[in-house]
């Protein structure tokens, strides 16, 4: 009578397919390649203490892509938080933490994710400082039950004295 342990395939036996070594190989290698190509990227990108925009606000203009920037704005860092003052005051989007990072040129790019507090809709805006202007857009997105939408801006603003925007 056999034994059920005797039944069973041996761990090397289960492992042993070259079909499934010759997939993990062809898994692996472009996964390598990949992990590779974009460190280099990431080496190009200095990592900045926030207190590099913090205490500043840029007297902006903004608008939908393509289209003239007609809104006046104020865009605030304070506090390691950014904040658009004008999408603050019409739609109740918050203050939130934001990103930065020095690129190759001295630029500084700046990210943030913004909730609106009335709404399920979220703001990514994407930024650059140069000297003291600073430009970038921000995609507008909105979840409804019944529908989704993305809309992308644009903005351009001058530095101000954070005392008299």
């Amino acid at each position: 009578m056999e034994h059920a342990s005797d039944l069973k395939p041996s761990l090397s036996e289960s492992f042993s397919s070259p079909v499934s070594s010759h997939a993990f190989v062809w898994l692996v290698i472009p996964l390598f390649f990949f992990a590779i190509s974009h460190y280099s990227l990431a080496e190009d990108l200095t990592p900045v203490p926030m207190a590099s925009l913090d205490g500043k606000a840029f007297k902006s203009k903004l608008g939908p892509v393509g289209k003239p920037m007609d809104v006046d704005d104020i865009l605030v860092f304070e506090d390691g938080q950014f904040v658009s003052k004008e999408c603050e005051r019409r739609c109740g989007y918050a203050k939130v933490d934001y990103w930065v990072r020095r690129a190759q040129d001295g630029a500084i790019e700046m990210r943030a994710d913004v909730p609106c507090t009335e709404s399920d809709a979220m703001m990514h805006w994407r930024g650059t400082v140069r000297e003291d202007n600073i430009e970038g857009s921000f995609t507008w997105v909105n979840k409804r039950w019944y529908w989704d939408f993305e809309k992308e801006f644009w903005f351009k603003g001058r530095l101000v004295e954070t005392d008299n925007p």
